[in-house]
Order: structure tokens, then C-alpha cells, then sequence
């Protein structure tokens, strides 16, 4: 049930690394629990972590997705859910962003684009595994309130999705992937999405000044400090990406390919 496209290994520290980038040790340092405990958790995380992404490469692969595979992907995922202590009933209410986020991918398939979405809404979703991750680590070790609200993390998450879309443009072209940045250039050309996400980053950063000034806990200066870092980080790459982004780069995406297919009226690049 795992896509051909996908390499184990590489895998792996794809998913070490979207934990460092998240600042996931840094939070479980924050546990009174041994060296030897949080390296097994760890790895619980990474098998659910793993388990989430062969879901996503199965509908990054497919246009027709096979309802039957998605279904195994789904109980693979309660399955490793399962190693955490929650049962099949209580699920569902930790995998609902995840449900949600599917159902956004899905209705590519149906001509609807995350344009169609509001941007903060949108991105909100994207981050459902990080969400979901971090809700673990925040229950396993009791870190609220001591080290602030899961909701602190909101324009941390925000920002760092955004910045994934941008990074992952070249990647997102071999597959079917609601990469918003990908669609909006396709959509508005490059001048009118610079504007869009500039104008975003902007309102990420400013709510995050207000989140900096309401919020108590020991993580609050890293969580602000990261955030405004990351929006800088992301306006560069938001600039390079669109300086060097090419026609025939976007012609050839797997994405264009099957939404023109589908009567999907996009303006490239203007």
C-alpha cells in the first residue's frame, strides 16, 4: 500500500527534520521523563508521522484515488494513534484536521481550488499533522499551562506552511499536491501572488505580535522570536521562488496537467 515514489530512508529524515524545524525536542526537553523514554516516543511519533505521509503520497500520486487504499491508510494511522492511548472511538476527534485537509486534496479532483479558501483557514488545515503531533507531546508531558496553550503555536504553524509551499514549488511539479502557491501562480500569474502572500505574511506577523502580548508561559519568547524568523525567511524564499520560477516549469506540473484537463481556466505567468 506504500507509493513506489517513496524512499524510506529519505523518508525518515524528512520527518527528523520537520521535528526540528517544529521545535519538537525542544518541547520534550521540557519532560521530567528519561533520555531512554522520550527517544521510544520519538519514535512512536516518527511511525505515526510516517504513517500520515503514505497516505498523502498515495493521493499525490493519484488523480483517481482507490477508496479502498485510503481506507488501509486510515486504519494504519489509528493503528499508530492506537500506541499513544487512544482508542478507535476517541480517534476521531484527534484525526478530524487530518479528515479535513483530505477532503481538500479530494476536491482538486472535483475542480476545487484552495484559492477558493481564505488563506488563513486554509493553511490552518495544512499544519493538521504538525497539530496533531504536538497535541501528543503536549498530553504526554503535561506541558500546559506551565509552557503555554497548544494555540500559542497558531502563526508559528501559519508561516511555517506557507513557507513549505514555497519551498517545495520544483518537488510539488511531479505531483498532485494542493500547493497554494503552485495554484495561485497558475491562477493569478506571479505579480498578483507575490501580493497575496506578501499581504498574508504581513497579517501573520501582526497577529503574532498581538498573540506575543496575550500569551503566558515558558515557551512564549521562543514561539515569537521563531515565528518573526520564519516570516523573514519566507518573504526571501517568496521572492527567489518567483524570480525563478519558468513557464515551462509550470506547463509541466502533474497538477496543471489534470486541472486544464478538467476545464480549469489558469492565466500562466504574467
Amino acid at each position: 500500500m506504500i507509493e513506489q515514489h517513496i524512499n524510506e530512508a529519505d523518508l525518515r529524515n524528512k520527518i527528523l527534520s520537520l521535528f526540528e524545524y517544529r521545535l519538537f525536542p525542544q518541547l520534550m526537553l521540557k519532560s521530567t521523563e528519561s533520555g531512554e523514554h522520550i527517544s521510544q516516543f520519538t519514535e512512536d511519533l516518527v511511525q505515526l508521522q510516517a504513517a500520515i505521509y503514505y497516505l498523502d503520497a498515495h493521493l499525490e500520486a493519484h488523480w483517481q484515488t482507490d477508496e479502498a487504499i485510503l481506507s488501509w491508510h486510515w486504519r494504519n494511522i489509528i493503528k499508530h494513534l492506537n500506541i499513544f492511548g487512544i482508542d478507535n472511538k476517541a480517534s476521531a476527534t484527534y484525526l478530524n484536521h487530518i479528515k479535513k485537509y483530505e477532503k481538500h486534496e479530494l476536491d482538486l479532483r472535483k475542480g476545487k481550488t484552495p484559492l477558493r479558501l481564505d488563506m488563513e483557514y486554509f493553511y490552518f488545515y495544512k499544519s493538521c499533522d504538525v497539530k496533531l503531533l504536538r497535541r501528543l507531546i503536549y498530553e504526554k508531558y503535561k506541558l500546559s499551562p506551565e509552557y503555554g496553550q497548544l494555540s500559542d503555536w497558531r502563526y508559528y504553524d501559519l508561516v511555517t506552511e506557507v513557507n513549505d509551499d514555497v519551498e517545495d514549488l520544483y518537488e510539488d511539479l511531479d505531483f498532485i499536491n494542493g500547493n497554494r502557491f503552485l495554484i495561485s501562480i497558475l491562477h493569478h500569474g506571479k505579480q498578483k501572488t507575490k501580493v497575496i502572500f506578501d499581504q498574508f505574511l504581513q497579517i501573520i506577523e501582526d497577529k503574532s505580535i498581538e498573540k506575543y502580548q496575550n500569551t503566558q508561559g515558558k515557551m512564549k519568547e521562543e514561539i515569537y522570536v521563531q515565528t518573526r524568523h520564519q516570516i523573514s525567511e519566507t518573504r526571501n524564499l517568496l521572492d527567489l521562488r518567483l524570480e525563478s520560477v519558468t513557464l515551462e516549469s509550470l506547463h509541466r506540473s502533474e497538477l496543471s496537467k489534470y486541472m486544464i484537463s478538467k476545464y480549469i481556466a489558469f492565466n500562466i505567468i504574467k
